[in-house]
């Protein structure tokens, strides 16, 4: 979560930083991300925090992205 600051707090658009979420680990590190903020009358997330690459949405999609570096890596090292 500490990759980019919060724009929807920046823009003045809430009051706090969104709660954090902590998702995955990488090499022992946790990867926090963040619920974000939702619109209450539509109860869908506001389009700066749909925008933000620390929504707690893209989580899943970095873990893939993650694993699948790594498995590349070990099938490397191996047939090396």
């Amino acid at each position: 979560m500490a990759r980019t600051v919060c724009k929807a707090w920046k823009n003045g658009e809430v009051k706090h930083r969104g709660k954090a979420t902590l998702e995955w680990h990488k090499d022992g590190v946790p990867q926090y991300y963040c619920y974000g903020y939702y619109d209450s009358m539509t109860d869908e997330l506001i389009e700066t925090c749909k925008n933000c690459r620390d929504n707690e949405r893209y989580a899943q999609g970095d873990l893939e992205a993650w694993l699948a570096q790594e498995e590349e890596r070990l099938q490397a090292e191996n047939s090396a």
